[in-house]
């Protein structure tokens, strides 16, 4: 019978191989749509939450603002969005979608809503939940830690 420890070790092995083949289902999906995964995910959220700041793309995703920076500057030369001044604080640039960007990010909200529909079809809604439960403890532990 496994341990505790082994059990966990084992969802850690799980929950990489689901990120790894998720992953490459985003890979081969957005391959000819000429964006990186990231990209990918920040358009998505953009199309969420449009006239966010760079700030805010920096708490989302976890990431340092020289990474950001970079990224909102290549999306904006590729044309998929724009930044507009905060006519409330001239300090803040807005980013919004172009229309070639909110092309892009239907196109990524499509092929995730498939790969999610694939995934809820094989759970039931107790399975989600208490996923969800025990993955929230986990991160909770984490951030405990640090």
């Amino acid at each position: 019978m496994p341990t505790k420890k082994e059990k966990f070790a084992e969802v850690n092995r799980l929950l990489r191989l689901y990120m790894i083949q998720t992953q490459r289902f985003i890979m081969q999906q957005i391959s000819i749509l000429q964006v990186t995964p990231q990209q990918a995910h920040t358009l998505a959220y953009i199309k969420k939450h449009p006239g966010l700041i760079q700030r805010e793309l920096s708490d989302f995703f976890h990431l340092r603002n020289a990474s950001v920076t970079n990224m909102v500057k290549n999306l904006e030369r590729d044309g998929l969005i724009e930044r507009k001044i905060d006519p409330k604080s001239a300090r803040n640039k807005r980013i919004y979608l172009t229309k070639k960007g909110e092309e892009i990010a239907q196109d990524i909200e499509d092929q995730m809503n498939r790969l999610n529909q694939q995934i809820v079809d094989r759970l039931d809604e107790k399975d989600i939940d208490n996923l969800l439960t025990s993955l929230e403890n986990v991160i909770q532990s984490l951030d405990s830690k640090n």
